[in-house]
C-alpha cells in the first residue's frame, strides 16, 4: 500500500514537473519596449561588416561608439547587461523539483529514524529478523 502510493506520489510529481517546464513563460518579467527598440537601431551594425561598404574605420568607429558618450545617450543605445548571466527558468524550476524530492526523502527517513525497527512478525521466512536485531527487541531499544 505504501509504495504504490509512493509510486503515485513520484508520478504525480514528475507529471506537475512536466507541465510546470512546458506551461511556464521564459521569462519572470517582459522586456521593456526600449530593449527593442535599442535592437532595431543596432540592426545596421551587421552591415558594417559588409566588404562593400565603405572605409571600414569610419564605419567601426560609427558603430562602436564609446561606452556612454553623447552619441550614445543621444540615441538611448545604453543597454544594462549583468556581471553574471545567471540561472535560466528551466534551470531554477529544476533545482525546486530536485530539493522538494530530497525533502520527500529527507522526511521519510526521519519517519523511519523516529519509529524505530519494526519487522514483521508475521512474515514466513528465513531470516527475517536478525540476531542483533532481536536482541535489540529483547532489551526494549527498539
Amino acid at each position: 500500500m505504501a509504495r504504490s502510493t509512493a509510486r503515485c506520489l513520484l508520478v504525480a510529481t514528475a507529471a506537475v514537473a512536466a507541465l510546470t517546464q512546458l506551461a511556464v513563460p521564459t521569462a519572470f518579467v517582459q522586456p521593456p519596449a526600449a530593449a527593442a527598440a535599442s535592437a532595431m537601431a543596432a540592426a545596421p551594425s551587421v552591415m558594417a561588416f559588409a566588404p562593400d561598404l565603405a572605409d571600414a574605420q569610419i564605419t567601426l568607429a560609427r558603430v562602436f561608439p564609446t561606452l556612454g558618450g553623447k552619441w550614445e545617450k543621444e540615441r538611448n543605445l545604453v543597454m544594462p547587461v549583468p556581471d553574471e548571466e545567471g540561472f535560466t527558468d528551466s534551470q531554477v524550476a529544476t533545482c525546486l523539483v530536485v530539493a522538494l524530492l530530497c525533502f520527500i526523502a529527507a522526511l521519510d527517513l526521519a519517519k523511519g529514524l523516529y519509529q524505530g525497527l519494526n519487522p514483521d512478525p508475521n512474515r514466513k521466512g528465513k531470516a527475517t529478523v536478525t540476531p542483533l536485531v532481536k536482541r535489540m527487541i529483547e532489551k526494549g531499544f527498539a
